[in-house]
């Protein structure tokens, strides 16, 4: 454990941190190691954790219509996973399996809302690291999409795009 805490004042997800909330929040997360080409996520499936790589490399998947696993990124140490299903209920949208031996920190949403519950400001903290890590995956994606359609150089798909971006950023309907 020791050695995860000081390798954890530079994850993203940790920076933000005060050092005695890092330790208070060190203490909520499990320790799990996971062998070469296990899945951790299975895309379908739901657990509400999110997850954080010590050590090792796994791989984001995705399945296509024609039935095979498209690679869509690839984690290395301080990479967090499993953020979409932790906030909203729903099935992980992806799977994510280790490119090599792996050890991970995960955080169970029971623990994280006890730390809600308690008041305290790591919570939130952590809560805004997220959120610039979703930004983040989000602006990178909006630039790969904008590439996709670009190449495709068909009219009616840069339309297609304009109009789910309208949708997207004004039409919000939760």
């Amino acid at each position: 454990m020791a050695d995860s805490e000081s390798k954890s004042v530079q994850w993203p997800i940790f920076v933000n941190l005060a050092p005695q909330e890092r330790q208070q929040v060190l203490q909520l997360f499990e320790h799990e190691t996971y062998p070469e080409g296990e899945m951790i996520l299975c895309e379908g499936k739901s657990t509400q954790y999110l997850w954080i790589i010590v050590r090792g490399c796994c791989e984001v998947l995705k399945m296509g219509k024609n039935g095979f696993d498209q690679q869509l990124d690839i984690l290395e140490p301080g990479a967090i996973f499993g953020e979409m299903s932790f906030f909203q209920p729903a099935p992980h949208s992806a799977s994510v399996r280790t490119l090599s031996d792996v050890e991970v920190m995960r955080l169970s949403r029971e623990k994280f809302d006890q730390l809600l519950e308690n008041g305290t400001t790591a919570a939130y903290k952590i809560v805004f690291s997220i959120v610039t890590v979703l930004a983040k995956r989000l602006r990178k994606m909006d630039e790969w999409v904008r590439d996709l359609v670009e190449q495709s150089g068909v009219a009616e798909h840069r339309e297609e795009w304009q109009e789910f971006r309208v949708k997207l950023y004004s039409d919000w309907q939760f």
